[in-house]
């Protein structure tokens, strides 16, 4: 994208200078200000939901590389979350962080930094790969002040897709701030169903890292 002439006439449509409005903005409160003009659209996102996907990730990708997007369905009370992720890559925490903080107030809007738990989600799809928390087990021990996991899943086969499955999976359980924040080592193994009364369940996870 070509840099806007500071002493050209905003293309906000302020009638002022570039460099006396948009021109002193963070990429931050430009982000929010884009957003704010867009919010109704992205409210009820599923009418033109690809175009505005793209039109959201290449925004949210201006103020980070690494930074991307989850909304949830409509609430009771007709709000939406809008979670920004960083997509678990830990350099690019700051950036959400920094993002979510500028954010102003939406009426119908919830912003969210980092994937929380959900407990309630308890199924995981990956492209081809599919299972539930009650077939992912666990053993764990510390070092270096996190937590090293050897997890045991029913059905793992070690093929392309599992490692961003468990990902996606930790990220359910514990948070994506978790972690990236709180696992040192993990390694994945095929559950042996004799092992099981020898390990701990998955959901049992967010108390160990807590």
């Amino acid at each position: 994208m070509k840099k806007p002439n500071r002493n050209a006439l905003c293309n906000c449509g302020s009638g002022k200078k570039h460099k006396i409005c948009c021109g002193q903005k963070t990429k931050e409160q430009l982000f929010w200000d884009w957003f704010s003009s867009k919010s109704v659209q992205y409210l009820y996102f599923e009418n033109d939901q690809k175009r505005l996907f793209e039109e959201l990730g290449k925004e949210l990708q201006a103020v980070d590389d690494n930074l991307s997007f989850e909304f949830s369905p409509a609430l009771s009370n007709g709000k939406r979350e809008f979670v920004i992720t960083a997509q678990g890559i830990k350099k690019s925490f700051p950036a959400v962080t920094k993002l979510v903080t500028a954010a102003p107030s939406f009426p119908n809007w919830i912003i969210v930094a980092f994937r929380q738990p959900h407990l309630d989600y308890t199924r995981i799809e990956y492209l081809n790969i599919q299972f539930d928390f009650d077939d992912v087990f666990f053993l764990y021990g510390k070092s270096n002040g996190k937590v090293d996991l050897d997890l045991h899943i029913r059905g793992y086969q070690g093929a392309y897709g599992w490692e961003e499955a468990i990902f996606l999976l930790l990220d359910k359980i514990i948070g994506e701030f978790d972690t990236e924040m709180k696992i040192g080592r993990i390694s994945f193994k095929q559950l042996n169903v004799s092992d099981i009364p020898n390990l701990y369940p998955i959901t049992e996870l967010p108390n160990i890292i807590n």
